[in-house]
């Protein structure tokens, strides 16, 4: 299957947006977003709504990481908006800013076609 990137926004707790790339990672069980990101700013800066349960998970090498579940204000995907998305905060996150795991494109009953790279919504 093929990768799909799409700019996203974020908004935190201090109301501002940030556009960042995503990855949508159909592999992915749950959503990540970086401390830091790859323009130099980081999610403090944005402001975290809310820190929840610390979480383990697997890297694709089949390595075990723990991660904080964190709360933001709203996520943009696609002129969509889902408010008070949940991600996996992840240290050392490197490649990406932000991916988009199986679990929420379910839930938002969204299709991915790797062929155009194009998302849209049931």
């Amino acid at each position: 299957m093929g990768m799909i990137f799409k700019e996203i926004g974020i908004v935190g707790l201090n109301n501002g947006c940030k556009q960042l790339i995503a990855l949508f990672d159909t592999g992915a069980s749950c959503n990540f977003i970086g401390e830091k990101f790859k323009d130099g700013s980081s999610i403090y800066d944005l402001g975290i709504v809310e820190y929840q349960k610390e979480q383990e998970f697997t890297l694709p090498d089949g390595k075990p990481k723990i991660g904080r579940i964190i709360k933001l204000k709203i996520l943009k995907i696609c002129g969509e908006s889902i408010e008070e998305p949940t991600f996996c905060l992840w240290k050392d996150m490197r490649g990406f800013d932000v991916i988009i795991g199986a679990k929420l494109m379910q839930q938002l009953n969204m299709i991915l076609k790797p062929s155009t790279k194009e998302i849209s919504f049931e």
